[in-house]
C-alpha cells in the first residue's frame, strides 16, 4: 500500500501534470503519426511524411524519425481514431497498466520482493520519465518478462512472448542468448517464427519494400548512432550507455554518429561484456539456488540490453526493473545502496548537485556507474536468503526453479 501511495504522487502526479502541459506529446509524437502514415499509405520511416501529417493537424511543427520495427505499428492502431494530444493521455493509462504487469510478473516468477517493488514504485524515477516522454519501453518490456517466465513451462509460448517483444523493438532479442547459453531451442525457433509471422501481419499496414527497406537502412545504422535522422547527440549529457563514453574519447565526424576507432572499442566491449556473462552463467556454481541464478542471469543481460545501444537514456532505464527490483536480495549492501540510489535519483537532482559540487564529469557518470555496479553485483554479488522469493511462479516438476509458495517471505 505505501509503494501504491508512493507512486500515486512521487510518479504519477508529476506524469499527469507533464502530460497535461505538453500538447507537443514528446516521444509519442513519432509513434501517432508513424502509425496514421501506414494507415494512409505513406511511409512512417518518411521523417517529412509525419511532419506534413503533425502540421495539417495543427500540432506540431516537426516530428522525431520513427525508427522501431514496422510491427511495432500494431501496437498502436488503438491510436488511430485519436487525437495527438487524446492518444498521448492513452499512452500514459497504457503504460500504467504494463507497469503493473511487469512488476506483477517480477515478484512472482523471478523473486522480486514487495519492498523492492515499493522502492520502485516510490523512488525509480525512470518510471515517471518513461510516462511522460510517451515512451514505447514497457510495451517490448512486458511481454519479454512475461515469456521469460512462462518459457520454463510452456517453452513455445515462452518463445512466441519473447519473439513480439523482439518486434516491437529490437533490443529485447538479446534474450535468445540466455536460451541459446542453456541449449533450449524451442523457444528460440519459436521466437524467430513470430518474428516472421508478426511481419507478415504488418504487411497490409507496411508493405513489404518498405519492410526491406527498415531492415537494410534504417537498423544498420543503429550500430553507428545514425538512429534514422535523430538529431539528438550521442554525447548529450544524459546518455547512460557504453557507445557514449568512446564516442566521447573518439567524436564521430557529426555529433550524431561514431568514429571508427570509437565504434570499433564499443563493439570489442560489448562482446567481452557478453562474453563475460556467458561464462558466469554457463553453468552455476555448486550448491546454487538455481531460481536466483536463473533471476540474477536474466538481470544482468537486461543491464547488457539496456548499455550496449548507442542511446541509453533516463527513460531506456525503465527496462531495469527487474535487475534494479532484484538488488535487495544482494550482497554487499555497500553497493547495493549507491546502486539503487544514483540510478533511481531524478536529473534534476543530478543537475543541481553537479552544479552545487562543480563535480560535473563524475557525476555525469554516475547513472552508468551505477548500472556497472548492478551488473557487477548480479554477476558476483552474494544471494541473500530472500533473494529466491518467487511465490507460485512455476510447477515444482521443473528442474531449475523450486516452488517458492513454501517459503512464506518476500525476497529481492
Amino acid at each position: 500500500m505505501a509503494g501504491l501511495v508512493g507512486h500515486l504522487v512521487f510518479q504519477l502526479a508529476p506524469a499527469v501534470r507533464e502530460v497535461g502541459e505538453t500538447p507537443s506529446a514528446r516521444d509519442y509524437a513519432s509513434y501517432h503519426y508513424a502509425v496514421q502514415a501506414a494507415a494512409d499509405g505513406l511511409d512512417p520511416y518518411d521523417v517529412g511524411d509525419l511532419g506534413r501529417l503533425s502540421r495539417a493537424e495543427k500540432t506540431r511543427r516537426t516530428v522525431q524519425p520513427y525508427f522501431y520495427p514496422p510491427p511495432f505499428l500494431l501496437t498502436q492502431l488503438w491510436s488511430l481514431p485519436l487525437t495527438l494530444t487524446q492518444g498521448y493521455w492513452g499512452s500514459l493509462l497504457l503504460n500504467e497498466a504494463l507497469l503493473a504487469g511487469c512488476l506483477a510478473v517480477a515478484v512472482r516468477a523471478f523473486g522480486v520482493g514487495m519492498p523492492a517493488v515499493a522502492l520502485l514504485l516510490t523512488t525509480f524515477s525512470p518510471i515517471p520519465d518513461n510516462a511522460w516522454m510517451g515512451q514505447a519501453n514497457l510495451i517490448a518490456l512486458f511481454p519479454a518478462l512475461l515469456g521469460l517466465a512462462l518459457a520454463r513451462t510452456r517453452p513455445w509460448a515462452g518463445g512466441v512472448l519473447v519473439g513480439a517483444a523482439a518486434m516491437f523493438k529490437m533490443s529485447p532479442a538479446l534474450f535468445l542468448l540466455w536460451w541459446a547459453l542453456r541449449r533450449e531451442w524451442r523457444p528460440v525457433a519459436a521466437a524467430v517464427g513470430t518474428a516472421v509471422g508478426l511481419s507478415l501481419l504488418t504487411l497490409p499496414l507496411v508493405d513489404l519494400p518498405t519492410q526491406v527497406r527498415f531492415y537494410t537502412e534504417v537498423l544498420p545504422g543503429f550500430g553507428r548512432g545514425d538512429y534514422h535522422g535523430l538529431t539528438v547527440p550521442i554525447s548529450l549529457p544524459a546518455n547512460h550507455s557504453v557507445p557514449d563514453l568512446f564516442a566521447r574519447l573518439w567524436p564521430g565526424p557529426t555529433p550524431t554518429s561514431m568514429s571508427d576507432r570509437a565504434l570499433l572499442a564499443s563493439r570489442l566491449v560489448s562482446l567481452a561484456l557478453l562474453a563475460g556473462w556467458a561464462w558466469r552463467f554457463w553453468r552455476p556454481p555448486p550448491g546454487a539456488d538455481a531460481a536466483a541464478e536463473a533471476a540474477c542471469a536474466l538481470g544482468a543481460l537486461t543491464v547488457l540490453m539496456v548499455v550496449l545501444p548507442a542511446y541509453t537514456y533516463e527513460h531506456h532505464l525503465v527496462f531495469l526493473l527487474l535487475p534494479v527490483g532484484l538488488l535487495l536480495g544482494l550482497r554487499p549492501l555497500w553497493l547495493v545502496v549507491p546502486a539503487w540510489f544514483f540510478l533511481a535519483w531524478p536529473l534534476d537532482w543530478l543537475r543541481w548537485t553537479q552544479r552545487f559540487t562543480g563535480l560535473d564529469e563524475l557525476l555525469r557518470e554516475s547513472k552508468f556507474i551505477a548500472e556497472a555496479l548492478v551488473f557487477g553485483l548480479l554477476l558476483w554479488g552474494r544471494s541473500a536468503p530472500a533473494a529466491s522469493g518467487a511465490r507460485g511462479a512455476v510447477p515444482e516438476a521443473h528442474p531449475t526453479v523450486r516452488p517458492e509458495a513454501e517459503a512464506g517471505h518476500d525476497g529481492g
